[in-house]
């Protein structure tokens, strides 16, 4: 099951494929229950070496691009819950915590780049999650994170000013990267996503929103995405180093 996250802590569960559905249309059809099974969960059978990173034989396969792969094969390589088709990484422009403009696909170019939509003031989905994601880069190798960029896009824009974004996310790594915008553009920037849009409220009382993880590799590709849970350090940790391997091109 898949978690969407609100204010209270209380979490609406949805199947992977409804989910990965809803992804892919508008949150309109999600309402009117126009849903039909879209990804299948990531296998776990990938070999690992002895320290619990990814095989020779795995990062071989990714080096020759995942885009050639079918969703089972993707599956049968990475951890994540694989979309299918995989999402096009869109050009979504927000103010990064210094103040300028901040393109993802355009400064992620080479690199894997983990995207979040959440606040600051996220009583639990949140914070495990961008904790997770330090964790699992802190036991990946230097080469690794150097490849990896992570952008947290909060959605309350009314709480979260650039000096909060930026001292939440510094909490778990000062490297992370956080945006913000108005509302109408971080609405714009969920729905170019293809994710269900937030639910938002001025008071700041109640706030839902996705609580998956896109991981578009360097060919500007979401093949997976990652849900907060006790195997997430584990999933992220296997999966990144053949994510990153994945061949770069303009796609």
């Amino acid at each position: 099951m898949i978690n969407v996250a609100n204010d209270a802590g209380v979490q609406t569960k949805q199947t992977p494929g409804s989910y990965c559905e809803a992804m892919r249309r508008s949150h309109a059809a999600i309402a009117a229950g126009a849903l039909a099974v879209g990804c299948v969960a990531g296998g776990t059978a990938g070999v690992r070496g002895v320290d619990g990173s990814s095989s020779n034989a795995h990062l071989a396969v990714a080096a020759t691009s995942l885009a050639h792969l079918d969703s089972a094969e993707v599956g049968n390589l990475l951890h994540g819950g694989v979309l299918t088709p995989p999402d096009h990484e869109p050009g979504i422009v927000l103010t990064d915590t210094s103040g300028a403009r901040y393109n993802i696909r355009s400064r992620g170019a080479g690199h894997v780049t983990l995207v979040y939509f959440g606040y600051t003031h996220c009583p639990d989905v949140c914070p495990t999650t961008m904790a997770d994601i330090a964790q699992a880069l802190r036991q990946s190798s230097a080469a690794v994170r150097r490849r990896v960029t992570v952008v947290f896009v909060t959605v309350d824009p009314y709480r979260d000013s650039r000096q909060v974004l930026r001292r939440w996310l510094n909490g778990f790594d000062s490297s992370f990267v956080g945006l913000r915008g108005s509302l109408a553009q971080v609405v714009a920037a969920q729905q170019a996503a293809g994710l269900p849009v937030s639910r938002v409220e001025r008071n700041g009382k109640t706030i839902e929103h996705s609580a998956e993880v896109l991981a578009y590799t360097p060919d500007h590709v979401a093949h997976v995405l990652y849900t907060e849970g006790p195997s997430t350090i584990d999933d992220l940790r296997h999966d990144l180093p053949i994510l990153v391997a994945a061949p770069a091109y303009d796609a």
